[in-house]
């Protein structure tokens, strides 16, 4: 199979011909490892009160599902809006669904050469408050890009990247294999 080479995050991609196929598998380890904890907890107090304090064992059952959904929320949010999935000439991302072609060559480039969230942490570190306050009247009058799949931010853990479609919308794409998205991108705009 050429062309196989995803790297890290759980990303595959494949080149079959003049295809390109790219799925990015979202990391499980919190949710199995909390979930796993909670239900061990629960099968313990169930030991311990089982059958006499039933009414007790089902309140912490409650409370240990309602704390499972509250620490798994945000990877449950990543698996709903930032899936990213590429083939057929289509990038789905979430629950939204765009061609391929829709997207510009110059902004895929451009792409390459944005800074990491901490590249641009660091280097807004190092500016004085007036290059600052000209940088936020700059960007003010520049249209904010809109997060493909949906959501309100970039959840933690996650780099983004920001393409331009053929209309001029600039769109944000939510992903942990920056490298490897752009990679099969660029190999699927110029197939």
């Amino acid at each position: 199979m050429d062309g196989t080479g995803g790297s890290g995050g759980g990303a595959a991609t494949a080149s079959y011909g003049r295809a390109v196929v790219y799925h990015e598998k979202l990391p499980r380890r919190w949710s199995v490892a909390t979930v796993t904890v909670l239900a061990v907890w629960v099968a313990y107090q169930g030991s311990i009160l089982l059958p006499e304090d039933s009414t007790v064992w089902f309140v912490i059952l409650g409370g240990s599902t309602f704390l499972a959904l509250v620490l798994n929320a945000v990877p449950l949010s990543k698996r709903v809006y930032h899936r990213i999935r590429l083939g057929d000439g289509q990038l789905t991302v979430g629950r939204e669904t765009i061609a391929v072609e829709s997207l510009t060559a110059a902004s895929l480039r451009e792409a390459r050469e944005q800074p990491t969230d901490a590249e641009f942490a660091a280097s807004l570190a190092a500016r004085s408050r007036e290059e600052i306050a000209e940088m936020r009247r700059r960007s003010g009058a520049a249209v904010p890009p809109r997060i493909m799949g949906g959501g309100w931010s970039v959840p933690l853990g996650m780099d983004q990247i920001v393409v331009e479609n053929v209309q001029g919308e600039p769109l944000l794409i939510a992903t942990h294999d920056r490298a490897a998205l752009l990679d099969a991108l660029t190999r699927a705009h110029e197939g």
